[in-house]
Formats: C-alpha cells, sequence, structure tokens
C-alpha cells in the first residue's frame, strides 16, 4: 500500500499523534507535522518526534516551507519523509530531490495526501 492511500492527520505534538493512535489503533496513518509547527517548535523537537513516531503503523511527515537552512538540517537528521507543496517550492525543488536521495529520505507531495481533519 503507497503511503498516500493512508489516511493523514495533522498534529501538533506527540500528544496529538498517541490520542489518534488509541482512536484508530488497527489502522496504518501518516501524521503530517505542518511547516508552521516546525518553525516555532524547532528542528530538534522534530527530530525526537521522528524517532518517538515512525514505525511500521504509521508515518511521521514533516512539510517543509522555503527555508532551505531548515530543509537541510532535518534532512542531516535522517527525518525519513518530507513533504512539499508544489506550488511554494517550483524553483527549490530539483535541489531538495537530489540531496534528499543521496540521503535516501522520500519527498511526497502535499496535494496527494489524504488530509482528515481532526
Amino acid at each position: 500500500m503507497s503511503i498516500y492511500d493512508y489516511e493523514t492527520f495533522e498534529i501538533q505534538n506527540l500528544l496529538d499523534a498517541n490520542k489518534l493512535k488509541k482512536k484508530y489503533p488497527k489502522k496504518k496513518l501518516n501524521f503530517l507535522h505542518r511547516h508552521n509547527s516546525v518553525l516555532w517548535q524547532g528542528p530538534l523537537y522534530i527530530k525526537i518526534l521522528s524517532e518517538k513516531l515512525n514505525n511500521k503503523n504509521s508515518n511521521y511527515i514533516v512539510e517543509i516551507g522555503d527555508n532551505i537552512a531548515l530543509t537541510l538540517l532535518l534532512i542531516s537528521f535522517k527525518i525519513k519523509i518530507l513533504a512539499i507543496d508544489k506550488k511554494i517550492l517550483k524553483n527549490q525543488m530539483e535541489k531538495i530531490f537530489s540531496i534528499a536521495k543521496n540521503k535516501r529520505i522520500k519527498v511526497i507531495f502535499l496535494d496527494n495526501l489524504n488530509i482528515i481533519n481532526n
């Protein structure tokens, strides 16, 4: 099953993710951490969340914005799945794809996710 087939829920912290895991214990879920939350929580918090949330029943996805430095930092922290909004990053997508591919990081498009409001 593709990552795009899983239900995707927006989260802002570990508590949100744990509530969703309890609510849907048998489903495979995507947890999308939006860029605005990533900015104020910082990359170190994102790294910790990534370590706690990546498992066989869930995917932790971090939305990247137009901040290249933050994106490179998330790649260096080995965040496994990054999400891009095609409209925002047209010019920088090739560079991000190239770097992410070398680090074995998956880059997906937000437009293709099945995002559910929780």
